[in-house]
């Protein structure tokens, strides 16, 4: 094949996730932590991408997708690879993360549990769980409607099957039995339930743990004479109840019963997934803090300054005197949201615009919008109402932002907005002057403590003039955008990106070296595939970072010679985009190389001028393409084998150097 599937090529991203899980090197809560990013990754992939291909299995026939490979194919290959891993993750989480958890005097009772502990939730259970546990038969003739992603106990009792639904938001999961100077002892609610089910029926009572996970996209009627925020709403309402896509059970439940209850939920042999007896493992994320043993966790990194606006009485004259560039998270986010603040409530602020597209419920953002509307400012927002599994809390601060007075508009017809701006206009001297912030990240504060990106403020007008074309576009669809500098999808992103390698093309042809530097969290247009590969066989070299999905695949000696790619896994979600496409000319992005980005969003690649920030942006890739420690040699086999090297530091390790040197 000339491409690896996207979907096999991201469960080899989830498997260096299990690397992380695997690592001794990585502190023990924190492998705990990745075992949550881990489990949440494979619940999002189950909801939204195996259920899109069963959709088409189902319904538009077994035809071969873009890569060249039929649904029935892919789903096969998912279903050995996951279980595969399933496999692997239970072993690490018993064998390594439990035990030495008790080497910490964390106690957590799991698997087999000693008679002295179950006396211990025997008495827990009737002083707090007795008559919460409520058994519904199940008959012939018993219909189940289960919750999306809830926790469910299958009873068997002699002859008679009972369900229970796993109530964590009442009872919690995490429940500390003891407490001594010596340890913790933590069951799961399931444990207290499974040890106690004798109180209940009997002694010879079996239980079995399963769920469903069901089919996530919003199928949204466009017959529906309503505008998109209420489609969005009734579609969220169906998310629900979608249609299932997965039974995760535990795989020591006799076939007849989960026959059963595959059977009743309409599923076909393939959605069976085993498991073991626990399920929904991104519920760790909520796993008791212990902040006595501090060696348990990564050592929590002092932000960095930004030096220009610490120092700075004026933060309007310091952006307009030179482009301020941040990185987060070694520097504060909070540089980003106070410079909003700032305008919101400055008298001479006339006008800000913004895009959003994952915006969280308390927003610094959203409250310094609310207020610069409140205040008479002319406030517009593109809301993207698209934003998966953000789609209410957009909604929210859309909603939130009219009634404050801004205009609102909740995305572009057939276009999703991803961009990460904002552009406010300042009467300076009787004159309207242009402020902007370019990024990389989307605005929110939350996710810029653990998501690694780039951003600049800036009043350089070959910034703000073309980004002023951007919102003229977005406020009226039918306007023609024209572009000086910034490379703007899908108008000129992909043609200028193809001309600069075509231009290494011709240079690599002509005896020249030709070295480009691309970091990106996907790697998925078939074009731009194989513009890599013209080039690679023309001489042309690649250092590529790819966090994520790649679905590149060398087809000759040149290609793999001359491409290489690693991706990063570590304390931070690498998420910078950087484009250096020759000596003069380096882009940070929020675009991946993904046939959705470059045609059918609203993507901003920004060029960087200032040769100091481009030599990091260059170090930073050149770091990370070699580290041995927490890089990983791309393939399409995908056996994540680690970078050779012998850097005693992670490439985010020496990014704080880095940064600390701007």
């Amino acid at each position: 094949m000339k491409y690896v599937d996207r979907d096999l090529s991201w469960l080899s991203f989830n498997g260096r996730i299990l690397q992380e899980i695997g690592s001794k090197d990585v502190p023990l809560m924190e492998r705990l932590k990745f075992v949550a990013i881990y489990s949440s990754n494979l619940e999002e992939f189950y909801k939204v991408r195996v259920a899109s291909h069963r959709f088409a299995q189902k319904y538009k026939g077994d035809k071969r997708n873009k890569y060249g490979y039929r649904p029935s194919y892919i789903l096969q290959q998912i279903n050995s690879i996951v279980s595969e891993q399933q496999s692997c993750l239970g072993r690490l989480f018993f064998d390594e993360i439990v035990a030495g958890l008790a080497h910490e005097g964390i106690l957590f009772l799991c698997g087999d549990i000693n008679k002295n502990d179950q006396e211990l939730i025997g008495k827990y259970y009737d002083a707090h769980f007795k008559d919460e546990f409520k058994l519904i038969e199940i008959t012939n003739e018993t219909t189940l409607d289960l919750n999306n992603q809830s926790i469910y106990q299958l009873v068997v009792d002699g002859g008679k099957q009972y369900l229970l639904e796993m109530d964590y938001e009442r009872w919690g999961r995490f429940i500390t039995l003891e407490q001594t100077e010596q340890h913790i002892k933590i069951v799961q609610a399931d444990d207290i339930f499974r040890y106690n089910i004798h109180k209940i029926l009997g002694h010879d009572t079996e239980v079995y743990a399963f769920k469903i996970s069901r089919d996530a996209e919003l199928y949204i009627d466009e017959e529906q004479d309503e505008n998109i925020v209420k489609k969005i709403k009734k579609s969220l309402k169906k998310r629900d109840t979608g249609l299932p896509c997965r039974l995760l059970f535990n795989e020591n439940i006799p076939f007849k019963h989960i026959n059963t209850l595959r059977k009743k939920l309409d599923l076909d042999m393939s959605s069976l997934i085993a498991g073991g007896t626990y399920h929904n493992y991104y519920d760790f994320f909520g796993f008791p803090v212990f902040e006595d043993k501090p060696h348990l966790y990564y050592k929590t990194d002092a932000k960095l300054p930004c030096k220009r606006l610490d120092n700075s009485t004026d933060w309007y004259q310091t952006v307009a005197d030179k482009d301020v560039f941040l990185s987060y998270p070694y520097q504060s986010f909070d540089y980003v949201t106070d410079f909003l603040k700032l305008a919101a409530e400055d008298e001479a602020v006339e006008e800000i615009s913004t895009t959003l597209y994952r915006v969280s419920k308390g927003s610094e953002v959203g409250l310094a919008l609310e207020r610069a509307a409140q205040s008479g400012k002319n406030v517009f927002v593109l809301s993207e109402v698209l934003a998966r599994f953000d789609e209410e809390s957009n909604i929210y601060w859309g909603e939130r932002l009219e009634q404050a007075g801004a205009v609102v508009k909740y995305g572009i017809d057939k276009l999703k907005v991803h961009a990460k701006v904002f552009l406010i206009k300042r009467r300076e001297n009787g004159v309207l002057k242009s402020y902007a912030y370019l990024g990389t990240g989307n605005l929110n504060e939350k996710t810029a403590r653990i998501y690694a990106d780039h951003g600049i403020l800036t009043c350089d007008d070959r910034y703000t003039n073309d980004l002023d074309e951007v919102f003229k576009f977005l406020k009226d669809e039918q306007y023609e955008p024209h572009f000086k500098h910034l490379l703007v999808a899908p108008f000129v992103l992909r043609k200028k990106l193809t001309k600069a390698i075509h231009r290494s093309i011709t240079k690599a042809k002509a005896g020249k070296e030709q070295l480009l530097h691309i970091k990106l969290n996907s790697l998925e247009d078939p074009e731009m595939i194989d513009l890599i590969r013209e080039a690679a066989d023309a001489g042309v070299k690649f250092q590529m970072v790819v966090r994520g999905i790649s679905c590149f695949c060398p087809l000759s000696k040149a290609q793999r010679e001359n491409v290489k790619i690693v991706s990063v896994i570590d304390k931070y979600l690498e998420h910078t985009r950087i484009y250096h496409l020759s000596e003069k000319e380096t882009y940070l992005a929020s675009a991946d190389w993904m046939t959705r980005n470059l045609s059918s969003r609203i993507e901003i690649a920004f060029p960087i001028w200032d040769a100091d920030v481009q030599n990091m942006l260059l170090q930073q890739i050149s770091y990370q393409s070699n580290d041995r420690l927490k890089g990983r040699v791309i393939t399409p086999e995908g056996d994540n084998a680690f970078v050779e090297g012998s850097n005693k530091l992670t490439s985010q390790e020496y990014m704080f150097e880095l940064v600390t040197n701007l």
